[in-house]
């Protein structure tokens, strides 16, 4: 019995540029092509002004989340337990995580200048495609014990 899975989770600019993704499914290159037009296509629909607010849409079977933060936009494909409710709640952990080891708000710039922390983060909330914690203070300490960047 299957209960669902994360996909993808991907970290783009508003402008489309991927920073960062990882597919949690063998996908072929057109596959991963199709989420990310996917992606486009509904962050490109709507009006990305707010911060912090919950989008949604649908590819095949699956659902997607994306939340827009500063410059970024933060997607999340998942299908079982991994609804819309769950992504958003992953993708505010992930944020809210990055938030706290940068010391500031995620931008581009900075995410690309320390990617090692970027994936650390997700890799600590999101193992496999399952999610693995949403506790701050749990993925704090996690990343205390990993410390790749010092």
């Amino acid at each position: 019995m299957s209960y669902g899975r994360i996909h993808c989770f991907l970290v783009a600019t508003k402008g489309g540029d991927v920073i960062y993704e990882r597919f949690y499914d063998r996908l072929s290159e057109v596959e991963k092509a199709e989420v990310r037009t996917a992606f486009q296509l509904a962050s490109s629909n709507v009006r990305l002004a707010g911060d912090d607010q919950d989008y949604c849409g649908a590819y095949k079977s699956a659902r997607f989340v994306f939340i827009s933060q500063g410059d970024l936009v933060y997607y999340l494909l998942g299908s079982g337990e991994y609804d819309e409710l769950a992504g958003a709640d992953t993708l505010r952990a992930i944020s809210g995580a990055l938030k706290d080891v940068l010391g500031k708000t995620p931008s581009a710039s900075l995410l690309l200048d320390k990617y090692t922390k970027l994936v650390v983060v997700v890799d600590e909330v999101i193992n496999e495609g399952m999610v693995e914690t949403l506790e701050r203070d749990v993925i704090r300490k996690a990343l205390k014990h990993k410390a790749v960047w010092e």
